[in-house]
């Protein structure tokens, strides 16, 4: 997986970059996030989330403004988490298209995400919760299939408890009727560094048993189910045979990632920057 640049921009002195390309697979939808700074996300690919309550009793407020989300000019989105006075605010993005691999092939959501260095939990990152991940799309039709029937993967979803720690988790219903949440695995990262993330679900096996959903780290697998972990036809489809769409946000508070404090800073270094989102499927 090679990033690939393009020539120098005189005009500005800037190296704007190109999303990379995967050998056997097709570029269905990307977003290099070049433009000036301080403006906002293009609206044709993503729209703002500015829901009436949180869930998992974070304490953020979500915005529309470029604020809290803006692009940096030099080819970067920035999610910025900032208090002010006793509220914090931050930004939460949903991707306006939705994508599922057809019969027999594969499917990759993939970005290049930095965020701040959680290695040993300091006191000035509690509270904060930066995660790219994804939902089907069934919350988002005419008649909402709510969560987490709907389904969500988690593919880069760390928090400062979690010290240098990402967890991989799935959710939907299992065929019980429960919540199930208990398929994850963590990897260790390099927190303050830019890596590559992405989840892969595949459809090339005949047998639904054999298909999987597949997590990577810079371009290294950590973490995989397989239809057969699930269980149900049902419930494979709901996961692996479904539109999904892309979620960037950070949120603040929660039972998963503890409240913000006193000590927890605010803006630039706090946030997440993104150089890139791509989904790909094979040719």
């Amino acid at each position: 997986m090679i990033r690939q640049f393009a020539s120098l921009c005189l005009l500005f002195g800037t190296a704007w970059t190109t999303i990379p390309q995967h050998n056997g697979y097709n570029v269905v939808f990307s977003d290099d996030f070049n433009g000036d700074q301080g403006s906002a996300v293009d609206g044709s690919k993503w729209d703002h989330h500015v829901p009436n309550k949180n869930n998992n009793d974070e304490v953020q407020h979500y915005t529309y403004g470029t604020d809290n989300a803006h692009l940096s000019g030099d080819g970067q989105l920035y999610i910025i988490p900032k208090k002010k006075g006793n509220d914090w605010y931050s930004a939460k993005l949903l991707s306006v298209g939705k994508w599922t691999p057809g019969a027999g092939k594969a499917l990759l959501f993939e970005a290049e995400i930095w965020v701040p260095n959680f290695t040993g939990s300091p006191d000035k990152f509690a509270g904060l919760w930066p995660a790219f991940w994804a939902k089907g799309n069934s919350d988002r039709i005419s008649n909402p299939v709510k969560w987490p029937k709907n389904g969500e993967w988690d593919i880069l979803e760390v928090t400062n408890k979690m010290s240098n720690q990402n967890q991989a988790t799935l959710h939907f219903i299992d065929a019980s009727g429960q919540h199930n949440g208990a398929f994850n695995g963590r990897v260790t990262y390099t927190g303050g560094k830019y890596h590559t993330w992405a989840v892969k679900v595949d459809r090339r096996k005949d047998d639904w048993k054999a298909q999987t959903l597949t997590w990577y780290l810079d371009g290294n697998q950590f973490y995989q189910v397989t239809g057969a972990m699930i269980g149900t036809l049902d419930q494979w489809k709901e996961l692996a045979w479904s539109p999904f769409y892309i979620v960037l946000n950070v949120a603040l508070g929660g039972g998963y990632a503890g409240n913000p404090t006193e000590n927890t800073i605010s803006g630039y270094d706090a946030s997440m920057r993104v150089r890139y989102v791509g989904v790909y499927e094979t040719v």
